[in-house]
């Protein structure tokens, strides 16, 4: 199955939790945490995406600041440069994006804004669901379950040998 990033926004649903780019990084932790979720877009003061905050760069900044990261906002340990995806997106492609960039999450964007994330983890969830559904499409044709199967041309029905041999 071919799927697109649309798909997993429409499981899902297009709530995204978002930090604001003044936010400190422990309020952003917080966030993460009340949510479990492990990454949230930034946005500016104007609404517009400046970043991505994640775990990964939560932990950076405490192996780098120690106790000093409470001084920090979410501007200061954002990633900047992240790919983003668009509804229409192929998940293959999303992947792709992912494992090159080395992000776990990418923002959706339509016309500008900011209308869904996708990640990892979404990923698996649906590439998981689509493989199960393909496997058992392909159990019930071998088996010949919820398929209507044509009899060859001159097979005789059970029912057709009980009335000839009558």
């Amino acid at each position: 199955m071919f799927s697109h990033v649309f798909h997993i926004l429409a499981q899902k649903g297009s709530t995204v939790i978002t930090v604001g780019t003044d936010d400190p990084i422990l309020d952003v932790a917080t966030t993460l945490a009340q949510h479990n979720i492990g990454g949230a877009p930034v946005l500016s003061p104007d609404g517009q995406l400046a970043g991505l905050v994640s775990e990964k760069g939560i932990v950076r900044a405490l192996s780098q600041h120690g106790g000093d990261i409470s001084t920090l906002t979410a501007q200061d340990i954002m990633t900047r440069d992240i790919p983003t995806a668009a509804p229409d997106d192929s998940i293959y492609d999303i992947a792709c994006r992912m494992t090159w960039s080395r992000n776990r999450h990418v923002p959706v964007m339509e016309d500008g804004k900011l209308v869904g994330l996708v990640s990892i983890g979404d990923i698996v969830k649906l590439r998981a669901e689509n493989a199960e559904q393909e496997a058992q499409e392909l159990q019930d044709y071998v088996t010949g379950r919820d398929h209507a199967a044509v009899r060859p041309p001159g097979d005789i029905s059970p029912v057709q040998c009980e009335k000839k041999e009558s």
